[in-house]
């Protein structure tokens, strides 16, 4: 009989102890949270991650753009440089991108071109790919292709600096391409934008325009630009 006054007073106390406990809310919400919250951070992570690479983009467009103008208004082919060359070289403009440029253009006058590049992008994750076309087809604008070695190292990034087709560089189509390999990774959620070796995706930001009627630097002898 004491066995079963045992048994009956036990089954009570965990029963009361049951309808505390079902009673008891205090701790709902960081149970709750630490079922929901890690997700939660990481859809925010995710998002973030997503914004940034739409960041760099839009920054790079931007630089394209003034980019772009230098080739377009003539600058980049006849402004006579600190350095002596009249007429950007592929380092010029790339350097002009980057970090600015001063120089005489072709009727002598002192001009400054500020840097087109923002500070969060960094110039040696850029690659400038400048080509003619004879007309306007998307063809002429698709992203180059880069080639690596066995190890992710960069051997060949199928670019080039070409703004004239022979003698004058006037009205012609010109296709700018600004490339940059934003580093990047696997993301919250098992997001994964990578598209190039060594956890790298590839921006591509394009402009195409006719080149203005600019005159060449006869200041400097220019015969062709």
């Amino acid at each position: 009989m004491a066995i079963l006054h045992s048994i009956i007073h036990a089954l009570r106390a965990v029963h009361g102890f049951k309808r505390k406990l079902w009673k008891n809310r205090e701790a709902a919400a960081t149970v709750e949270f630490a079922i929901v919250g890690p997700a939660f951070i990481a859809c925010l992570l995710a998002i973030l991650y997503t914004i940034l690479i739409y960041l760099a983009q839009q920054m790079l467009e931007t630089a394209a753009q003034g980019a772009g103008r230098l080739l377009l208004t003539g600058a980049a082919q006849t402004t006579r440089l600190a350095n002596g060359n009249v007429g950007m070289t592929a380092s010029d403009f790339k350097n002009a991108i980057c970090n600015g440029t001063s120089g005489t253009d072709s009727n002598g006058q002192s001009i400054t071109i500020p840097a087109l590049l923002p500070s969060m992008l960094s110039c040696s994750r850029l690659t400038v790919n400048v080509t003619t076309t004879t007309s306007y087809n998307v063809a002429s604008t698709a992203s180059p292709t880069f080639t690596y070695d066995s190890n992710g190292v960069l051997t060949s990034t199928g670019t080039g600096y070409n703004y004239q087709s022979g003698g004058s560089g006037q009205n012609l189509i010109v296709v700018l391409q600004l490339i940059y390999l934003w580093p990047t990774g696997t993301g919250p959620l098992n997001l994964n934008l990578v598209n190039q070796p060594n956890s790298n995706h590839m921006l591509v930001a394009t402009s195409v325009f006719t080149t203005e009627n600019y005159s060449c630097n006869t200041l400097q002898s220019q015969t062709s630009c």
